[in-house]
């Protein structure tokens, strides 16, 4: 794990407490939007130290979320690729269809982290990277599996929180790729289920 001299700015903090109190209120998918350089991923870095070490560099995290017995990350740094082959990547699944994946998605929730009382941190930086792929490869099927991952994981009996970065808005990557009006339709459908910080 990497070192950094992480210093914790009453913006940072604000993120924080934001992404506290939405959870609460059961919103669980947020995009943390900045240009390049605003410290994305150094949050990202402090947020999981903060949760998973005892360097904290936020007042009170262990407990801010609730009262979990474990807090777990799935990590994944965005690339010019399917999210859906992300995730099979990453729980080591073999299905074809969403509805596998996101199947295969829920035994490991309920086996691995529901089960131990736990929180599931899925984090993906640089997820634009993701989105320009989904802009230019069959977007119907990306922006599906984005809609139906959001809606899954934003049930409150789910204690689960998607937290990506993106450079611009979510919106903005429809409109640099030159969608149909339909497909622009759909991508601001699925926007809308994710929270901006």
């Amino acid at each position: 794990t990497k070192v950094i001299n992480y210093i914790t700015t009453p913006n940072a903090k604000q993120i924080f407490n934001q992404l506290v109190n939405d959870f609460k209120t059961g919103i669980h998918v947020f995009n943390l939007i900045g240009s390049y350089g605003t410290g994305k991923s150094s949050f990202l870095w402090a947020l999981r130290q903060s949760l998973q070490t005892t360097t904290s560099y936020f007042e009170g995290a262990k407990v801010a979320f609730g009262d979990f017995q474990t807090i777990n990350f799935l990590s994944v740094v965005g690339g010019y690729k399917s999210l859906s082959d992300v995730f099979k990547e990453e729980l080591q699944i073999k299905a074809e269809s969403i509805a596998e994946i996101l199947q295969a998605f829920d035994a490991y929730y309920q086996n691995q982290i529901a089960a131990n009382n736990g929180l599931l941190f899925i984090v993906i930086d640089e997820f634009g990277k993701h989105l320009e792929y989904a802009a230019k490869n069959q977007p119907e099927k990306e922006l599906y599996f984005l809609q139906q991952l959001a809606e899954y994981i934003n049930d409150s009996d789910k204690q689960i929180i998607l937290l990506t970065t993106l450079h611009q808005s979510f919106s903005a990557y429809a409109k640099n790729n030159n969608l149909t009006r339909e497909q622009e339709q759909e991508w601001e459908k699925v926007r809308g289920r994710f929270k901006d910080l």
